[in-house]
Formats: structure tokens, sequence, C-alpha cells
């Protein structure tokens, strides 16, 4: 009880800071210019109420639509910003405050930053959305909770709220078929109104669970993949958003030794289509199967990106999004283009709803 009261004094006198910060500087405004306060006042107003809250932070604002998959642009320069304060080991405060829109990788972003910075004992603090939706919206995923305790220890395994919950995400080094068992029982459940099959679901979240484990590091198994599952009611529909920040597929691919399988895979790729030259391009044809040809003479042997991609045409998953290094997807829309900013890792983001098939549950 104790250390739940002393959480909630620290916020309580953070507020009141901030609080106490925008009145002095409204009313001296409002007494020097006679004039209501402009939203560029308003900003500065913020500045200073964060400089006194937070003094020697860092102030990164989020993007208003803050979303890999809606607004990748500006998503990846904001990871990109967030990076380079990591890297010097600079105390940040995360600017939620003028954020409209929000998707569940958005909120998986923000987890896996308050865990990176937090096990580096790295000060992490963020504000609190004004828009009501997006604010329900973070507050439920636990941010704001977890944000406020002393400390997070670097652990193998982290869960935050239940599987049952709207919005549940996950980070996690090993490959968890249990777990995938039960996200699929729990998000069909949610769609169907009774547990069903969803072989796409299952068979995508372990192929992503063994790519991470075998490809995302020169080690295996270094490397956290991040999981968040978000349960829309208005929709009826559950999003996966999955997460590792790795090296990314192609820098994987030009990583392989002499002895690993796909050594030298992607350079015959590029020989075989010699037209083909950019990320973007390979990554069409690495989603087609022609990697694995390339490999084993064989057309698609069921594993991999190619078989996630067989999972979305057979309408077991939907609305498949792919990000990594300097390529992005968005097979809905057919539309493979270059990034600006290199996304180092991979991200993927698939959904579920009543037209997706499925089969009876067994067992």
């Amino acid at each position: 009880m104790k250390k739940k009261w002393k959480r909630r004094s620290l916020e309580f006198r953070k507020r009141v800071l901030l609080n106490k910060a925008n009145k002095r500087w409204r009313a001296a405004h409002r007494k020097k210019s006679g004039h209501r306060i402009t939203p560029t006042t308003e900003e500065q107003i913020m500045i200073h109420a964060l400089k006194r809250a937070f003094p020697g932070y860092e102030y990164i604002p989020a993007p208003r639509v803050f979303s890999l998959a809606n607004n990748e642009v500006e998503t990846l320069s904001f990871l990109r910003a967030i990076k380079d304060l990591y890297d010097t080991k600079s105390k940040l405060v995360v600017r939620l405050d003028s954020v409209k829109e929000i998707t569940s990788d958005a909120i998986l972003l923000l987890m896996y930053t308050m865990v990176q910075f937090k096990t580096a004992n790295i000060k992490f603090n963020g504000t609190k959305p004004k828009n009501k939706y997006v604010r329900q919206k973070v507050e439920k995923s636990g941010f704001f909770d977890y944000l406020l305790g002393q400390g997070l220890e670097l652990q193998e395994e982290y869960s935050f709220n239940k599987i049952e919950s709207h919005l549940y995400t996950h980070g996690q080094k090993r490959v968890d078929a249990a777990l995938a068992d039960a996200l699929v029982k729990s998000a069909s459940t949610f769609v169907w109104g009774e547990p069903r099959r969803c072989q796409g679901v299952q068979k995508t979240l372990l192929e992503l669970m063994h790519n991470t484990y075998d490809h995302a590091d020169r080690i295996k198994g270094e490397k956290h993949w991040w999981l968040s599952v978000d349960q829309d009611k208005n929709k009826q529909e559950v999003t996966f958003a999955f997460v590792d920040f790795g090296v990314g597929i192609f820098r994987s691919l030009r990583n392989k030794k002499p002895t690993e399988p796909l050594y030298g895979a992607l350079d015959r790729l590029i020989e075989k289509f010699p037209g083909v030259k950019t990320e973007p391009e390979l990554l069409k044809l690495i989603l087609e199967g022609h990697i694995r040809r390339t490999q084993s003479k064989k057309y698609n042997r069921g594993k991999g990106l190619s078989k996630i991609n067989t999972l979305y045409k057979e309408n077991k998953i939907s609305s498949l999004v792919m990000m990594s290094n300097y390529a992005s997807i968005r097979k809905d829309e057919d539309d493979f283009h270059k990034l600006d900013d290199e996304f180092m890792g991979t991200f993927i983001s698939f959904k579920i709803n009543k037209n997706t098939v499925s089969l009876p549950w067994i067992g």
C-alpha cells in the first residue's frame, strides 16, 4: 500500500507543478498583451511547464497520427529521435499531449521504449494525451501504471495486461506455441462469440517468433519480439502488431555465414532477377517465395515470409502490412515502396474479422 501511495503522490506533485506553471504563464500573458493565448503561446506554456516538472530532460513530441501502419514517415522520424537519445543516455519525456490518433503498433512502441530506457536506468517519462479516446487507450494499455514505477529489470519475458484484455502487449525471446494458442482462442472468441481455429493467426505468429529467434541478431535468441493484440468493438476485428528490433530482413540476409542455409541467397536472387535492385522489389520477390526457390530449387517450402503471404492470399489473415530496413509493403493496396528512414528491425501487422477463414475449435 505504501508503494502505491508514493506513486500516486509523485504523479500528483507533477500535475500540481504543471497546472501552476500553466496558470502563471496564462495570467502573465493576458496581463501583458490583453489578448487570447495563441496556439504558439500554448506550446510555450507546455514547454515551460515541462522544464519545471522535468528539469534536464529532452522532450520529444509523438506524431499527431501516431502509427507505423498509418503514418510511417513521421513515426519513423520519431523513433530515430528516440534512438539518438537512448544512445547518448539522455533523459526523455515522450510528449503524447497532441496525439489525435493512435494504433496498437504505437502502443507497442511506447511499451518497448519504456522498457528499453528503464532497464538501462535512463530516466523516462511521458505526458498524457489531451484527446479523450487516445488517453483512454494509452491508460488501458497500462503504460502510465508502469511509467510511475521505480524501474524495470531486464527480463526474458514481459506481459502487460491479461490475454483477454482489449489491448494486450507482450515481449519475449523464445518461440511460445502455447501463447499463440491462447491468443487465437481469445481473439476468435471476441470475433465470433466462441473459440475458433484461426490457422492463419497461429502460423503467422509462430513464423514471426521463429524468424526473430533465428535471424534478428547475429546470436540466435538474443532479441525480444514484441506483440500487441487490439480488440476493436466497433469494427468487430482484432489487430495483431508484431515487432522485433533486430537487424532487419536485408541486413540479416547480408550477414549470413557460409555455413548457414541462406548464405548468398540475396545475391543469387539479384542474379536471377537482374532488373530488381531496391529492397521493396526484393521483398516482393521474397514474399512470392523466390528466395526459397533460389536456395532449394523447390517452389515455396512453406516457411518464412512467403508462408505468411500465402496465408494472406488464402484469407486466413487480412490487412497485411510489413516494414523492414528500407522496404515497406501494404498488401491490400499492392503497395511496395522505399522508406526514407530505415526501420532497424521488422514490423508486421495483420487483422482478423468475421470474414477471415476459421474452423471449429477442437479440444
